[in-house]
């Protein structure tokens, strides 16, 4: 995690060096930030970032110079502080962004689970998924677990608005700090980063006929037993692994 922070505060200086270079940014702030915002792109393809990585870096420094040239008072921006924290903590501390299912993985979910299934979502985001999973399969018992404080709180209005649905319920904690033992099905939408440590805590905790169902992201050098296809184009498959234990 200390490399990755590294890595990212790297770009951004290293690019504002090269621009200052050019520009100086006392005196010409706005092109300046442009141009520091087209190196820190440079550099962040270099060192093949991810997208959404190359995308906020190109943003970052030309935002900060637009918001300052606007005199807002200093509570807006701890307000925004307090919005990204509350919404997005998890890009910060486990560089998972706010993904949010699909609605057809829902449906995908709603096939593919057995009866009265006990199904733990690891990361639950603003609780869409979960709650269109209650209603098409009200026998299941779900926990999703969020801790984006933010997220949480907005998974717990749509519960309630739908009118406490008994089978699911909300928490705010940490999923790796649940005990995945006691479900039939784990399921997790999250980035490719954690996706080693998801293997490892199903392997040490999963129960002998449990399943690990992941959007997308792969377990490094691990087949999936299964596959289910979804037809979004970022969305493209649910990957299903039968934990090594048990047979399903």
């Amino acid at each position: 995690m200390r490399w990755f922070w590294l890595r990212h505060l790297t770009v951004q200086v290293l690019a504002a060096l090269a621009a200052w270079f050019f520009i100086a940014p006392a005196m010409q702030p706005q092109a300046w930030s442009v141009l520091q915002a087209l190196c820190a792109v440079v550099l962040a393809y270099v060192w093949r970032m991810a997208g959404w990585q190359k995308l906020a870096h190109g943003l970052f420094l030309p935002a900060v110079v637009l918001l300052q040239q606007q005199g807002l008072p200093g509570w807006v921006y701890l307000l925004g502080l307090l919005l990204t924290l509350a919404l997005g903590r998890n890009a910060l501390t486990e560089r998972v962004p706010l993904y949010r299912s699909a609605p057809e993985v829902a449906a995908r979910l709603a096939q593919y689970l057995p009866q009265g299934a006990r199904l733990l979502e690891a990361g639950c985001g603003d609780g869409r998924l979960a709650m269109q999973l209650a209603t098409l399969r009200p026998d299941l018992q779900i926990l999703a677990l969020e801790n984006a404080w933010g997220s949480w709180l907005l998974a717990r209005l749509r519960w309630w608005h739908a009118g406490c649905p008994a089978g699911l319920a909300f928490a705010c904690h940490s999923f790796w700090k649940e005990h995945w033992g006691d479900y039939d099905a784990v399921y997790a939408f999250l980035s490719p980063a954690p996706m080693p440590r998801v293997w490892r805590k199903f392997l040490a905790e999963g129960a002998p006929a449990s399943v690990l169902v992941s959007n997308t992201f792969m377990v490094p050098d691990v087949q999936p037993d299964s596959r289910i296809p979804l037809g979004g184009p970022l969305q493209k498959e649910l990957l299903i692994w039968c934990h090594p234990h048990g047979s399903r």
